[in-house]
């Protein structure tokens, strides 16, 4: 009960972070593939060091977070290192990155299962992030523009499902804490 007390805004912040991230893509369609590079590079470093600073702050049940951390950061210093990236290149490197996220955050709901009444949001998130993936592994020829799309409906979703896991998280805590 107490893990969640404290977990219920982190998943509202990186909701909010990933409709961000999607807005933003959508309202500049056109941007050269850098400026995405560079917008995924810094959207996979803050979630990662967001991830990895929850891990630190909180032992318990941090490996999940770590992995999840590590793999957001890794992504994120790839794309920034190297900015000059071809589309198919950033479409492996998102697609991997989806698909691993994707696992780590199921992997996250079956952690806390015990702990929370439904964990049903975060199932889906991470369905959605595999879904992304395995979509961007398959067509590694679609145009740009189709790509950017499918991030930015990609993100909103997510950031949406991500908010609403952390408002039920809060509502439970709050329901159990008045109980």
């Amino acid at each position: 009960m107490y893990a969640l007390e404290r977990t219920w805004s982190m998943w509202i912040v990186r909701g909010i972070a990933s409709v961000l991230f999607g807005v933003i893509t959508l309202l500049r369609p056109g941007a050269s593939i850098a400026a995405m590079v560079l917008l995924f590079g810094i959207f996979a470093l803050a979630d990662g060091a967001f991830l990895l600073g929850y891990a630190v702050r909180y032992p318990e049940r941090k490996a999940s977070y770590i992995v999840r951390g590590l793999i957001s950061v890794g992504a994120g210093v790839f794309a920034l290192i190297f900015p000059r990236l071809t589309a198919l290149s950033l479409y492996l490197l998102i697609g991997m990155w989806a698909i691993t996220a994707g696992v780590a955050e199921l992997a996250i709901a079956i952690a806390i299962r015990k702990e929370a009444i439904s964990v049903s949001a975060l199932v889906v998130a991470g369905v959605l992030s595999l879904v992304l993936g395995v979509d961007l592994l398959v067509l590694p020829v679609a145009g740009m523009i189709a790509l950017l799309g499918l991030i930015a409906a990609y993100a909103l979703l997510n950031g949406v499902v991500l908010i609403v896991a952390g408002v039920r998280i809060h509502k439970l805590v709050r329901s159990l804490s008045t109980a």
